[in-house]
């Protein structure tokens, strides 16, 4: 099993009847779930064509890029951002990805880039999303006054809904080259999409192997998505309100800001289905093993008992050996002839034994290896849990009221009518 997960000590914190019931529910709110065609996240292990689709418009751009300037934001931005980092090491071309307005981050992209080698992929399914089109406008601007309008339009890719919204006009208009977003897929979930696809397939990531790795997550079954959401749902109703996912992964830990997104918009949410008003959802919290042992641990095994934890590591990685230098300091030799491989999981270890000393749940997940295949199988095991656990809150995981208030006062503000 490429990711496993082990409830460690949970049997002393769960009573075992509700968690039977809960998981039987959650076993059949993932059937329905998967069998739902208006969901479409599960479908996206069962087909390469957004792979295919990839590659046919990556043969239309120029030959001379060695650039891809991204802009989106949330979950236009997050699932590439996770998977690129993860997998630096597999990129051929320099992947920029440009998820806030900040005018200095955007000053210093602009100041570095050449447009000649750079292709701009703009995403928005709404086509009408505030930062990337605003990011738009300037680059647009930036690269038309160096290259000319023609060899600009080249250098395009947007990623928009099939049907509406300014950006698909003005590929249509212009002949600029375009992707589409499922109308059934939402932000969040659509890293499987040519949202996710497309950027890291450009830049030498083996999307099909993530695919897959989705695809086989799907045929193993539910039942570490369901044991997930169950655990979610039962904590947060014992008033455990904090979600801390600790990941001792460098390479993984932009998965934890995916995570977070998904997680925040899908289950925090004030009404339920029926209308009535109950405001759900943990707040998630992220933590880097080892670092934040030294940021954070005190106020989690002493503080409020308010949070529960979900922690990763890698059973495989890359090791150096610590060497037997500075002998003459005895007090260092417990090092010598270990690694920092087996130093970082006995950091790890420590960590979760010394929560659980105090009774604090936690799980783990432990993955064979950081594997593109196995980043698919994660996407798509933590896409199911969250939906599944919004199906236990009975509120729709799918939507997010919440963060529309903002946007249309902001636009308000800038003179938008």
């Amino acid at each position: 099993m490429a990711v496993n997960l082990d409830l460690r000590k949970l049997q002393d914190i769960v009573n075992e009847n509700e968690f039977k019931k809960l998981y039987q529910n959650g076993l059949a709110y993932a059937e329905e779930i998967e069998k739902d065609s208006s969901i479409g996240f599960t479908e996206l292990p069962e087909t390469l064509e957004h792979v295919n689709k990839a590659k046919e418009i990556a043969d239309k751009l120029p030959e001379n890029v060695d650039t891809l300037l991204v802009l989106g934001i949330g979950g236009s931005a997050l699932g590439a951002k996770m998977v690129r980092d993860a997998f630096q090491n597999n990129l051929t071309k320099k992947l920029i990805i440009l998820d806030n307005v900040d005018p200095e981050t955007i000053y210093s992209v602009a100041s570095s880039m050449n447009p000649e080698k750079t292709v701009i992929n703009v995403i928005s399914k709404s086509g009408t999303t505030v930062e990337p089109i605003s990011q738009f406008k300037f680059f647009f601007n930036l690269f038309e006054k160096e290259l000319g309008e023609a060899e600009t339009l080249k250098r395009i890719v947007i990623t928009t809904d099939r049907e509406k919204g300014v950006l698909r006009k003005l590929a249509d208009e212009k002949g600029i080259l375009s992707m589409e977003v499922p109308a059934n897929v939402g932000g969040r979930f659509s890293v499987l999409t040519p949202v996710g696809i497309f950027p890291l397939q450009y830049c030498g990531i083996d999307t099909k192997s993530l695919v897959n790795g989705a695809l086989n997550e799907k045929k193993e079954g539910a039942d570490k998505s369901v044991k997930g959401a169950v655990l979610d749902y039962l904590f947060f109703n014992k008033g455990k309100n904090i979600k801390v996912m600790f990941i001792y992964s460098d390479n993984l830990y932009r998965f934890g800001e995916w995570y977070l997104q998904l997680f925040a918009e899908s289950l925090g949410k004030r009404f339920d289905r029926d209308g009535n008003e109950v405001k759900v959802g943990a707040t998630g919290v992220l933590a880097k093993g080892v670092t934040d042992q030294h940021s954070q641990v005190q106020l989690y095994k002493e503080g409020p008992e308010d949070k529960f934890f979900a922690f990763f590591k890698i059973k495989n990685k890359k090791d150096i050996l610590i060497p037997d230098s500075l002998s003459e300091y005895k007090e260092l030799s417990y090092l010598n002839g270990k690694t920092f491989s087996k130093l970082m999981d006995a950091e790890c270890e420590g960590t979760m034994q010394a929560l659980e000393n105090d009774g604090k749940p936690l799980i783990l997940y432990e993955i064979d290896e950081l594997s593109i295949e196995n980043m698919g199988r994660l996407i798509y095991l933590f896409e199911l849990q969250t939906a599944i656990c919004g199906y236990l809150y009975n509120i729709n995981p799918f939507d997010q009221p919440g963060v529309e208030e903002g946007k249309i006062i902001a636009k308000r503000l800038l003179g938008y009518n």
